[in-house]
């Protein structure tokens, strides 16, 4: 068997894979549509409930169509200013700075009137900082995850400089590597890497078994 050179690129798209094996990526792209989700929820609760939001975002549509028709008799103005993509948090006297509304369904940008910076101050008790504040700890917690699995596969994929050798030093590593790339598929197992296959979720019987 020829053996393929474990070249970095290779390398990358491994650690790559085990991230992406491991659930931290999925995890993390979902922390951030909770937090796409309370940025929103809290430009409600800024202009003081869904009502009244939902009545600045009427009058602004008013406001727009205004614009339109006067612009097409021939007006020269601007006054319907411009919705934004995000909003300027600070939750219990910490300041966020600018969290996204997120993306529509179609994957564009989602822009809203938003609030005044000084409207958007929430104190500790309030369940906007309290929902945030959780998916800070989560987002600690999962990047501390995510730094340990690169770690520990990068220590791994630099101990060995062919595809042969990291198959035979670490047998589910196979489910890993690129699908171009079959040369190390037959490698006989040596060594089971147990502590590196639980947190990464190899093999894939196993856990789902």
């Amino acid at each position: 068997m020829t053996s393929v050179r474990l070249t970095n690129a290779l390398r990358e798209q491994i650690a790559k894979n085990a991230l992406a094996k491991s659930g931290v990526i999925t995890a993390i792209e979902s922390l951030d549509l909770k937090r796409q989700e309370v940025a929103r929820d809290a430009r409600i609760a800024a202009f003081g409930g869904k009502e009244k939001a939902d009545k600045v975002d009427k009058q602004y549509e008013k406001l727009e169509k205004l614009e339109a028709e006067l612009r097409s008799a021939g007006a020269s103005l601007h006054i319907s200013g411009n919705p934004q993509s995000s909003i300027n948090i600070a939750i219990s006297g910490r300041r966020l700075g600018w969290c996204s509304y997120g993306r529509t369904s179609e994957g564009k940008e989602i822009f809203l009137v938003t609030p005044n910076r000084d409207l958007c101050l929430f104190g500790a008790e309030h369940e906007i900082t309290k929902r945030f504040d959780s998916i800070i700890d989560e987002e600690q917690k999962l990047n501390s995850r995510k730094k340990e699995i690169e770690a520990t596969v990068w220590a791994a994929l630099k101990s060995v400089t062919t595809l042969s050798r990291l198959v035979e030093v670490w047998p589910e590593s196979k489910e890993l590597i690129p699908e171009n790339v079959d040369s190390a598929k037959a490698a006989l197992p040596a060594l089971k890497v147990e502590d590196l296959n639980r947190l990464i979720g190899l093999p894939t019987e196993s856990v789902e078994g």
